[in-house]
Parts: structure tokens; C-alpha cells; sequence
């Protein structure tokens, strides 16, 4: 067959159904940063009503449940495939009252001096979970030692906390052994029941009486159950007037890797623009034939692979005729499939299995291939996608960390940056890698000359990805983007980080210990940062923070360096917004305290700030009345702390 690869490329379109396997819709967000559709692990409460419409719930159930209950702690263990993470967030679920998720704990420092389970993070109310299946050994010793203090905090706190435990034993501290149970696999039918229902098909259980897949259950972990639902689902859709014993055994086969079909296949095809195609179609299934064939002449390029240019090109075949030979087809709007459930799949895996050492080229190629062909939004998220599952599949997260650095570079084109987001958030979604991706977010918001798309990127992904499941690690990376943002640009880091603080007292809690203890390195930055984020009308509202005395010992700290230290054209906005938030009746008596408490053992500053004070409250006619009282009350004020001084001193 002549190798036809010459072809016009027209664009791209929407997102269709495209034939046969399961059908995924990528949706774009806000600013069309992160392409993929939220991963139900990122996206809280909307998933914990996902997850419970298709819960079963597993042996040991009940005890697990009473521990919690009465004890504010469970320590689970289970066998991998039970379904422990699904069952841990069930079981915190029914107590959920916050308007945040449940909170998902790190089993290791989030930078140098930050000790693991600090109980002064914990906030009333919160639920909380650690997952130490895959902790290292190190991580393990450092929480084992902490745990029960945490513990203690939580039940003082009427918080929640479950932890999954690691393989070892010997984890357990000895006061705790109590509140340890261990959960069976649950019911694999009435889970698969579960799925099925909840996605619109309803059957008793006698119609999964049927010896092939009674046996598959019998073996299968939780989640392979929930992937068998979506392949029955997909083949209910394909082929409608079948039986659901046939939707079965599509399905089965399926999720057994069509290997020697797809190695035979290749075998059979050896010519080289074949088996790029072949690839290029498994990549790409559900984009536009001309994406396909654009990917293939990329990919032959990349591995120095003759691409047929030298053949005249009325000789060449169509594309119709070369996606034929592989057998793929198009659809009526020219998207490429294959007519079997699952086969694209099996091909990338055949590809990434069997070929580890074109592997670095598979990564140029993926590089190239969004630079270079103009895939829609959807399409392009779904090839990140799928390159990001292979590659972790086989070990390889440098893969996506290098493709996220190219697309964030300076100059590249802006549509790169969703792709960059992708790859991130799949790093993040990869139970083994997480730690890792949680690791390169830290790095790069630490980075000083940091380029403006890639700090987009960060901002984004710690916002959509990352703030949902952990907040305070969150917290921490856009702290480092906006403290070194510059101010004459968009900051976006900045409003990043307001959109987490605003309305959450616990965020805006920690925000402002971390600015009261920061280092001299950022100082400016951080008193900068305080004075945006010490709005008195939102914490002088707000009983859990200026109801907190040491919230209110923060705010001193960092009233003190910016009112002793900065000169006044700095501090006098600021100062001017508290004096109207108290004179507003923002809790005034608190307010005013912590102002003067901040420059007591300095008479000229308190003389300073009383000046200020009295010349505020003629600026303003309307407001003379309230204004005056303030003034009042703050000379009142200082005498009661100065008074207090001279008697703690005397």
C-alpha cells in the first residue's frame, strides 16, 4: 500500500459521541485553563453524592462507623482492591457539616521546619484523612510519634479523623489499638448493582447470574467493578436491541486487553506509517481523521521514519483508505474510532509495554503534537490524558513534569497552558506519584523568576486541584506565588489566593500565622500581603477570628512590624479601614486592643496613632458622631493597656 501521508489539515471541532467504548467529555472551565473534566476526587461534595449512589458498603462496616462515632477516630486496614479510600469518605461523610470537603491530610513535611499532624492546624468541625497505604518508612515513624497528640486535638475539636493504615503491623501506637478495625471487600454484584443503577439501569440480581462474569466479580477489586460498569454502560449504548448477558461479554472482553489481537495486528503491519497511524488513532479517538494523520506524519518524524512524501500524490491512498488498513473507521463527522469496545486502549498499552525504548520519543511526539496540530480544547485535553495514564502506568511522571515545563515556557501559545494543567492534575490524581506532583507545585512556587503562564498554571491547579482535598497544603504554594509576584503585573497568584481566604476563617486563619512567623527573606512581601489580607470587616465579623486569642496575637505581630518599622504612607489606608470598621461596630473593643497592645511600649507611636486617629475622624462630616466615639474609645484604649503595663512591670 503507498504511504499517502500529504493531506490538508482543516481544524477541529467539538466534543461527539464517537462510537464504540466509553464515551469521555472533556468541558472547559472558567478561563479554559484546566480542560479535563474534574476528576470526582477533586471535586468534594459533588463527589461524595457521586460516591454515595454507588457505595456498598463493605465487611466491618458497622464497627468502623460506632469507633468513629463515639471517638472521633477509626484506624482501618484492608486489602488493596477493597475499596478503603471509597469507604474512608463515606465514613466521614454523614458527618460533614463545613462548607468545605473532607480534608485530606499529607504523611510528610510540606517544607523544611513544618512538622506532619500539627494539632494547631485542626480547625472545629473538620474531617479529616490520612492515607498511609504507601507511606515510607520515615513518614511512618514521623506520624506514628504524633498521632496520639493529634488525636487529642481532633476529639477537643469535635473533629473527625480516619486513617488507613500502611501493611506494617507494628504501626499502631499502643493507645490507639482501640479505635483499629479491618474492612472486608464488599458485595462485588450489589457494588456492580450500585454502578449500573445509578447511571440509569436497574436489574435484580438474578441477571448477573451469568457464569463468565460471576467469576470476573468473584476476583476483581472495588475499582475494576466501577470500570466493568462504564464498558456494560458503553455497549448498552453501541448496541441497544442486545441482551444484557451480550452487553457482559462485550464488556469482559473488553477489560481483557485485546493483546495477541493487537500484537498479531501489528505484526501484520509492517510498514511504518501503519503503525504510527495505528498509535496516532489510539491517541487520538474521537478527533478529526486530519488530526490523526497530522499526528502520524509527527510521530514518523520523530522516530526518522520515511514519510512517503517522495510518492506522487495521486497514488498515495486516502485517508479513508488508510485508517481501513488499520481497522479504524470515521464516524459522519469524520471523527476516527474503532469499532471495538476498548481497542484504542489496548493499542496505547501494547505500544508503551512492548516498546519501552521509543518511550522518549513518545514524549517529544506528545510535545510536538500539541504544539504543532490545533486540536480543540476537549480533543487535546484527552490526548494529555491518555499519554498521562500510560506514562504513569509505566513509571514515568518525569514524562508529564518535562511536557508541563515546554508548555509553560515563555513565549509558547496560551492554549498550551491547559494542556500543561492537565498533565499536572493527572500527576496529582495518581495515588503513587501524588507526592511527587504535590512536590513540583512547591518547587516552582518557590522559584523567584518564576514566568507568568507557568505561575498561571500553579495558581490554577493549586486552586481547582489541590485546594479542594488540601487546603493547607494549598495554602502554603499560593503563599510562595504571591509573595513573589511582581506588583506592576497581573497578579494573579494574589487573587488566587483571595478566592481561598475569602469566606473561610480557617484559611484566612492560617494565612495569618504564617505571615505573623515568616522569615526576614520576605518581609516586605509579607507585610504587603497582610495588610491586603487583614480586612477588619471580615475578621471583626468573625467570631472564630477575632474571637480567637491567638489569631489576634498574629495580627499584633504583624501590625507591630508594620506600624513600628514602615513608614506611614504605607500603614495609613490600612489603619483608616480599621478605625471604620470599628467605628462600623466591628467588635471595636477588640480591634482597637490589638492596635494599641501592637505599639504600647513606644509612646511616640501610640502618640502617633492617636494623631491619626483624631485627624481620621474629621474627614468626614456624616460619620463625625461614630467617628468621635471611635477616637474615644481608643484613648481609652491605651490607658487601659498602659495601666496594665505599669502593673505587670511594677
Amino acid at each position: 500500500m503507498n504511504d499517502p501521508l500529504q493531506n490538508i489539515f482543516n481544524g477541529a471541532a467539538g466534543a461527539v459521541n464517537t462510537g464504540s467504548g466509553p464515551q469521555v467529555v472533556f468541558t472547559v472551565l472558567q478561563d479554559g485553563l484546566l480542560g479535563t473534566k474534574r476528576d470526582p476526587r477533586f471535586i468534594g461534595q459533588d463527589y461524595l453524592r457521586w460516591l454515595a449512589r454507588r457505595f456498598s458498603t463493605p465487611v466491618g462496616w458497622g464497627v468502623a462507623h460506632r469507633l468513629l462515632t463515639e471517638h472521633g477516630i477509626v484506624l482501618l486496614s484492608a486489602f488493596e482492591g477493597a475499596g478503603r479510600k471509597s469507604a474512608a469518605m463515606m465514613l466521614l461523610r454523614p458527618h460533614h457539616r463545613s462548607r468545605r470537603t473532607i480534608i485530606e491530610l499529607a504523611d510528610t513535611p510540606d517544607g523544611p521546619g513544618v512538622p506532619v499532624l500539627a494539632p494547631d492546624t485542626v480547625e472545629r468541625g473538620d474531617h479529616l484523612l490520612l492515607d498511609l497505604s504507601r507511606s515510607d518508612s520515615a513518614s511512618l515513624a514521623a506520624i506514628r510519634r504524633r498521632l496520639a497528640s493529634y488525636h487529642a486535638a481532633i476529639r477537643d475539636l469535635d473533629a473527625r479523623l480516619v486513617v488507613i493504615l500502611p501493611a506494617d503491623p507494628e504501626f499502631t501506637p499502643s493507645e490507639l489499638r482501640p479505635f483499629h478495625t479491618s474492612l472486608g471487600r464488599p458485595d462485588g454484584i450489589n457494588l456492580l448493582q450500585r454502578h449500573l443503577r445509578a447511571d440509569g439501569l436497574v436489574l435484580g440480581r438474578k441477571a448477573f447470574q451469568h457464569p463468565p462474569l460471576t467469576a470476573w466479580i468473584d476476583e476483581a477489586p472495588a475499582r475494576a467493578l466501577a470500570e466493568l460498569a462504564t464498558l456494560i454502560l458503553s455497549a448498552r449504548h453501541e448496541t441497544p436491541a442486545e441482551s444484557f448477558t451480550t452487553w457482559c461479554d462485550h464488556a469482559l472482553s473488553a477489560l481483557r486487553p485485546w493483546t495477541r489481537d493487537v500484537t498479531s495486528r501489528i505484526t501484520r503491519h509492517r510498514l511504518a506509517w501503519q503503525r504510527a497511524m495505528l498509535l496516532s488513532a489510539a491517541m487520538l479517538t474521537g478527533a478529526p481523521g486530519e488530526a490523526v494523520l497530522a499526528g502520524t506524519r509527527i510521530l514518523l518524524d520523530v522516530m526518522r521514519q520515511p514519510d512517503g512524501e517522495d510518492i506522487p500524490v495521486l497514488e498515495r491512498d486516502d485517508l479513508s483508505q488508510m485508517l481501513t488498513s488499520i481497522d479504524a473507521e470515521t464516524d459522519g463527522e469524520g471523527r476516527v474510532h474503532f469499532p471495538r469496545l476498548a481497542y484504542d486502549q489496548a493499542v496505547r498499552r501494547h505500544f508503551w509495554t512492548n516498546r519501552p525504548a521509543l518511550r522518549d520519543g513518545f514524549r517529544e511526539w506528545a510535545d510536538r503534537l500539541c504544539k504543532e496540530v490545533p486540536l480543540a480544547p476537549d480533543e487535546r485535553a484527552a490526548f494529555v490524558a491518555r499519554f498521562a495514564e500510560q506514562c504513569l502506568r509505566t513509571g514515568r511522571p518525569q514524562d508529564l513534569e518535562e511536557l508541563a515545563s515546554s508548555w509553560t515556557e515563555h513565549g509558547q501559545p496560551s492554549e498550551l497552558m491547559a494542556g500543561a494543567a492537565n498533565a499536572l492534575e493527572r500527576g496529582l490524581r495518581s495515588e503513587p506519584y501524588a507526592l511527587r506532583f504535590r512536590g513540583i507545585l512547591y518547587n516552582w512556587a518557590k522559584q523567584s523568576q518564576l514566568g507568568d503562564s507557568r505561575r498561571t498554571v500553579v495558581a490554577k491547579v493549586c486552586a481547582d486541584v489541590l485546594a479542594p482535598s488540601r487546603p493547607n497544603e494549598a495554602l502554603v504554594r499560593l503563599h510562595h506565588l504571591a509573595r513573589r509576584e511582581d506588583l506592576a503585573g497581573k497578579r494573579v497568584a494574589f487573587e488566587t489566593l483571595r478566592s481561598q481566604v475569602i469566606g473561610d476563617s480557617g484559611q484566612r486563619r492560617r494565612l495569618l500565622r504564617r505571615l505573623a512567623r515568616a522569615g526576614a527573606e520576605y518581609r516586605d512581601a509579607d507585610l504587603r500581603l497582610f495588610l491586603d489580607f487583614s480586612d477588619p470587616y471580615a475578621i471583626g465579623s468573625d467570631e472564630e477570628l477575632i474571637g480567637r486569642a491567638d489569631v489576634r496575637l498574629d495580627l499584633g505581630t504583624c501590625w507591630r512590624t508594620v506600624l513600628l518599622d514602615e513608614p506611614r504612607e504605607l500603614w495609613l489606608g490600612p489603619v483608616h479601614q480599621w478605625l471604620g470598621a470599628c467605628a462600623a461596630g466591628h467588635h471595636p473593643e477588640l480591634l482597637l486592643d490589638l492596635l494599641v497592645r501592637a505599639v504600647s511600649d513606644r509612646q511616640d507611636s501610640v502618640a502617633e496613632l492617636y494623631a491619626v486617629a483624631r485627624a481620621w475622624s474629621y474627614t468626614s462630616v456624616e460619620e463625625r458622631e461614630q467617628r468621635l466615639t471611635t477616637v474615644s474609645l481608643l484613648l481609652d484604649t491605651i490607658d487601659v493597656v498602659q495601666d496594665r503595663e505599669k502593673e505587670y512591670s511594677g
